[in-house]
């Protein structure tokens, strides 16, 4: 039976919404999608937990830096309350339970904060001399290249030490969460990876691969390798 992964939703001024990019992604790699509404009720949000084989923090806004104990700066970008404080509770129950997480871009950051690291409000605030990380190009398209860290599972499953990601995101990971470690990084040091060395399967990484992964094997491994994962918790 195919696992179920629970992909978190963005709100809207209508309801909530997940870009279909990510349902093709999980669905091609074998799963079934389902989003998650950032619900208020925390037994609710305690259900999901339940339903579900595998965590997709998807991308969307700003997470708010009162979460990881910083006054917003001029250049922090739109926030989602709502958002943040569902995944903000709903990561730590899965982390206790080690349930397989994937995090995409504002995933890796919510990911990052849920188990106490901290991030850059805007990416200028780590150095001046910064690459472009909001492309212009389309998403299909790789804009820069990352360095996949050596013996870390990403490098397992990419297969590739260097590789070219697409880009749109302006916080960014600073300071790693404890049982952390960094298996990414950008020409300019930013970090695009970060993955548990105390569970099965917990990465987040800070490009949008839901964007490339058609006809990309490297970027069809990590939704086959999460999705695998997804399945092995599920016969446990």
């Amino acid at each position: 039976m195919r696992p179920i992964i629970g992909i978190t939703c963005s709100t809207t001024e209508s309801g909530y919404s997940v870009v279909a990019s990510y349902i093709n992604a999980i669905e091609m790699a074998g799963g079934i999608p389902i989003p998650l509404p950032s619900v208020k009720r925390e037994e609710c949000i305690l259900e999901f937990v339940n339903l579900i084989d595998g965590l997709l923090l998807s991308g969307g806004v700003d997470v708010d830096p009162y979460f990881f104990g910083e006054e917003p700066k001029p250049l922090m970008g739109k926030i989602d309350v709502e958002r943040d404080y569902m995944e903000l509770f709903i990561i730590p129950k899965a982390l206790e339970i080690d349930l397989p997480i994937l995090g995409i871009c504002r995933g890796i950051q919510v990911l990052n904060v849920a188990a106490g690291g901290t991030l850059y409000q805007d990416i200028s605030m780590h150095t001046e001399s910064i690459l472009k990380h909001r492309q212009d190009a389309p998403g299909s398209y790789a804009t820069h290249f990352i360095h996949v860290q050596p013996k870390s599972k990403l490098m397992e499953i990419l297969g590739k030490p260097l590789i070219r990601t697409n880009s749109f995101h302006h916080q960014a990971v600073k300071e790693v969460a404890s049982g952390f470690i960094v298996s990414a990084i950008a020409e300019d040091k930013i970090i695009e990876g970060i993955e548990s060395t105390k569970h099965s399967f917990v990465i987040g990484v800070q490009f949008h691969p839901e964007s490339m992964f058609q006809n990309n094997p490297p970027i069809i491994n990590l939704f086959d390798s999460f999705v695998k994962a997804a399945k092995t918790y599920k016969q446990l």
